[in-house]
């Protein structure tokens, strides 16, 4: 159970020392255990910055961050991480990228380690891709080895930074669905960024959605949608209806973004 209480975030402002940007304010959320929860906002919200304190990157300027009632001590390998961009080695092969972290941990032998990573290799659809290095991939097979990268060390909880977001449509909708039947096997609990509708109706049992900086959550959407879900479920009248009222919170706070962004550039004139 992740559990943030109170939480502000204030760091110094790019250019001016002096001057303190608030990302987020007076900020409470929470996820389940093996609940997968959305956190959908107009860009810098903060969204990311939610999620960072999490992973263990940023600390909290007030307020309380707890995973299982424990404070957060840095980041650790129980919350993996996935990023818009695969981040891989990339002088070292596939398998080798996605053995790195079981190796450096040496909580297991070789011959586990190697089994592992086979076996997470063939449930991301890349069996045979081990020895090809990550300039021979596409944008969505590096993705892939990303995931398993991650997937490999058994993090009870996972933190999606827009993951699927540089891909290409057609390449978004096959990491979704790969994504959720994942995660219906193992029912572990996701924290996902994103400003895609779409993309947060398909995959969450909640969406959070965010105000303008500094970020806090406006609205709370539960989707109460069949699972195991497909694209297919976008012509639902259920799925309809979330869409429309997401998408009128969400206007409604990219407006007041807009309105923000208008105010501070006034101010520096």
């Amino acid at each position: 159970m992740i559990t943030l209480e109170a939480v502000d975030v204030e760091f110094p402002k790019p250019g001016a020392e002096s001057e303190r940007v608030h990302a987020l304010a007076n900020l409470d959320l929470t996820v389940e255990d093996q609940e997968f929860v959305c956190l959908l906002g107009p860009s810098g919200c903060g969204k990311s910055t939610a999620l960072n304190l999490i992973a263990g990157f940023t600390t909290p300027s007030r307020g309380h961050v707890e995973v299982d009632g424990q404070s957060l001590e840095g980041p650790s390998p129980e919350r993996g991480v996935v990023f818009q961009e695969a981040t891989l080695f990339p002088w070292m092969t596939v398998r080798s990228n996605v053995a790195f972290g079981p190796k450096m941990r040496k909580s297991e032998s070789s011959e586990a380690i190697e089994k592992n990573v086979d076996q997470y290799l063939e449930n991301v659809g890349l069996a045979g891709f081990d020895k090809h290095l990550p300039k021979e991939l596409s944008g969505g097979m590096r993705q892939r080895v990303g995931l398993a990268r991650v997937l490999v060390n058994d993090p009870p909880i996972l933190l999606m930074d827009e993951p699927f977001g540089a891909l290409d449509a057609q390449t978004r909708i096959t990491m979704q669905e790969l994504l959720l039947e994942l995660w219906e096997r193992d029912r572990k609990t996701v924290l996902f960024v994103t400003h895609d509708i779409d993309e947060a109706l398909i995959l969450s049992d909640r969406i959070l959605v965010m105000s303008p900086r500094p970020g806090r959550i406006s609205k709370e959407i539960c989707v109460d949608l069949p699972r195991p879900r497909t694209h297919e479920l976008i012509t639902d009248p259920d799925y309809v209806r979330l869409r429309q009222e997401l998408f009128e919170e969400l206007r409604h706070e990219t407006h007041r973004a807009d309105e923000l962004i208008e105010q501070e550039m006034s101010k520096g004139r």
